[in-house]
């Protein structure tokens, strides 16, 4: 009977401790989240702690690093550059698919090349990135029956041929499109952050300047207030765009044209 009423008053003295705990963090409920956030803390710097040894160490040239397979030895000329994946495979960000895109050598004409002087001086971007674009507005403008003009004037006008600018309403790339409302149209060249890629936003956006013309009958004018969005302002924006055209066709043509 000892025994048993010893282990009476040991129940009841664990549920009186019990409740006071539960009492305590219930008026005190910050110092109990501070208490369990350091024992965290110190579990996490124990866990990094026992991790050190491994990553310490220098990695030796070629060799795998965390973040990716092994790099190549640069300084050895017999170790080959690995190759780039395709744009399309889904584990290469969209940013390396740009650079692979906005890097590639291009053959310009005579004019082309007038016309990415002019704007580079214009819009302060360089002209051999502009040729990259404007040789791809070219091509473009053949498959979708558009001025190529008109597709660059257009992303004059939209972007000033800043690929990475977003708008207050979210629009993005050279022909500030609407990744979110556009998403299938990116589906093809690997989802809607392949806005990033110059070349990726240029091509949704001249295929969204056709699907307006066929909307508006074949009107430029009338594809271009509804590629713009309507309103009161977007006369304005037709005058812009259509007058950038004018000074291309002229650069094109081989005549001098001052910067405004």
């Amino acid at each position: 009977m000892k025994a048993l009423r010893s282990v009476l008053t040991l129940v009841r003295v664990l549920g009186v401790v019990a409740v006071a705990i539960v009492v305590y963090a219930w008026i005190y409920p910050e110092r109990l989240g501070q208490w369990l956030g350091r024992e965290q803390a110190e579990a996490q710097a124990e866990a990094q702690a026992a991790a050190a040894p491994e990553v310490a160490a220098p990695a030796a040239p070629g060799a795998a690093t965390p973040a990716g397979p092994a790099a190549p030895n640069v300084a050895d000329p017999t170790v080959a550059a690995p190759a780039v994946a395709a744009p399309a495979a889904s584990a290469q960000p969209p940013a390396v698919a740009a650079a692979e895109t906005v890097h590639k050598p291009v053959k310009a004409s005579r004019s082309q090349a007038a016309m990415a002087q002019w704007l580079g001086a214009k819009y302060r971007v360089s002209p051999s990135m502009l040729e990259i674009l404007i040789v791809e507005a070219d091509k473009l403008s053949k498959t979708y029956k558009l001025s190529p003009n008109l597709i660059i004037a257009v992303m004059a006008i939209e972007s000033n041929f800043h690929p990475y600018i977003q708008s207050e309403a979210g629009a993005q790339g050279l022909m500030q499109v609407m990744p979110a409302i556009h998403a299938k149209r990116y589906e093809k060249f690997g989802g809607k952050s392949s806005f990033i890629d110059p070349i990726v936003s240029l091509k949704v956006g001249a295929e969204i300047l056709r699907d307006c013309m066929k909307l508006k009958g074949g009107s430029e004018d009338e594809a271009l207030r509804f590629y713009f969005g309507g309103g009161a302002s977007s006369g304005a924006y037709i005058d812009k765009v259509r007058a950038e055209q004018r000074r291309l066709n002229m650069v094109a043509a081989g005549r001098q044209v001052a910067i405004d």
